[in-house]
Formats: structure tokens, sequence, C-alpha cells
């Protein structure tokens, strides 16, 4: 992921975007997930689009502490070429001893157009909680027990989209000194579309 090491420079050889991304697990509370990659998929102009991952690192990992809770934001950082993507998720796994639960969290954004230079998505909330009949599941069936205690068979997500900018560009430049000073424009992904995430559960 780009900026992982405290000496990166800002490469602006292409598009560079940033996005905050909270994974809150309301369904079995034990089981909090940590994002471990995100998938972008590129438009190559087949009926499979060409998937592309970017590992989540330490440094992007933000713990935030609030009178009543704990949460991990996590800053996700990654450039592509100037060409149509989509985020198309984030996998997670969450580990509460002795077992290990795998969720996949169904974002399915087109990335706005942009030029070169540095862009904010957004400000991403995913919140598990409870499956009913029909809808897609927060991760796959097995292992049977794993998934099932941790929620991931029998929980679903609900995701929200937000313009955050003053607060996440705040935390970003605090995280990273390559972006102090660095102009960064808004590209807000469109709000979330259960119904694609969906139709992609069913076809995958």
């Amino acid at each position: 992921m780009p900026l992982s090491e405290d000496s990166a420079k800002l490469d602006t050889s292409k598009p560079l975007y940033l996005m905050s991304v909270v994974v809150k697990n309301e369904y079995k509370q034990r089981y909090q997930p940590n994002i471990v990659t995100v998938i972008l998929a590129k438009d190559s102009g087949s009926t499979k689009p060409e998937q592309r991952a970017f590992r989540m690192d330490d440094k992007g990992s933000i713990t935030i502490e609030t009178d009543d809770e704990e949460a991990t934001t996590f800053l996700v950082r990654f450039s592509t070429e100037p060409t149509p993507h989509s985020v198309l998720g984030f996998r997670s796994t969450a580990r509460a001893f002795p077992l290990t639960a795998s969720y996949f969290v169904p974002l399915h954004a087109d990335i706005p157009k942009a030029d070169n230079g540095v862009h904010y998505l957004g400000s991403v909330k995913a919140v598990i909680r409870e499956r009913q009949d029909g809808e897609f599941r927060a991760g796959p069936p097995a292992p049977l027990i794993d998934q099932a205690v941790g929620g991931a068979s029998s929980g679903t997500f609900d995701i929200e989209i937000a313009d955050a900018y003053d607060s996440d560009i705040a935390l970003f430049k605090k995280t990273f000194p390559a972006l102090r000073g660095i102009e960064i424009s808004r590209a807000i992904l469109g709000p979330w579309d259960r119904a694609r995430a969906q139709l992609y559960w069913e076809q995958n």
C-alpha cells in the first residue's frame, strides 16, 4: 500500500486515492474485523473484470478511543492507472481465541474519473448485523464453526459512504508526512448500492 514506509515519497505518476474505513460487528461483538486486503476491479472490457489487491498495513490502522467504545479506522491508500476501476470490497478477519472468522465487505463502488494527483473518496462505515432470509452473507459459510460463531455466515453488512473530508484529511496528513502541503481533491464515491452487492453475491 502506498506510503507504508515512514520515508516514503509521494508518487505523482498516477492518481493516488484515499479513503477511511471502519468495520464493526454489532451482531457478534467479540469478533471485530480487521481489513487484510483492499480489492479493486479494473474494467478491461471483458465479462470478468481484472482484480487487484492492496494489503492493508499497520501504519494505516489507527485505534481511536471515545467515551464509550474503541474502534479501528483503516486509512486506505491505493494508486491506479487512469482507467475505469471500482472498489470491489475489503477482505477482513477477526480473531477471538481459539477461532478466526473471515468476512468480505462488498462495497462495489465505482471510482470517479480523476487526473494525476491525490483524491479523497470518502468515509466508509460497514456494520455487521444478523442476516435475514436471502440477504448476502458477511462471509463464506465454511469453516462452519468459525464462520457461524463470528457472525460471518449468519450476518450481513449495512454500509454507508459519507464525506468526512476535514477530519479524515487531517488524520491522513498527521499519519503520512508525505501528504502534508499537498492539495487533496474530493472525489466522493456514490451511495452504497445493496442491490448491486446482492447480485454479485448471488452470481459468485
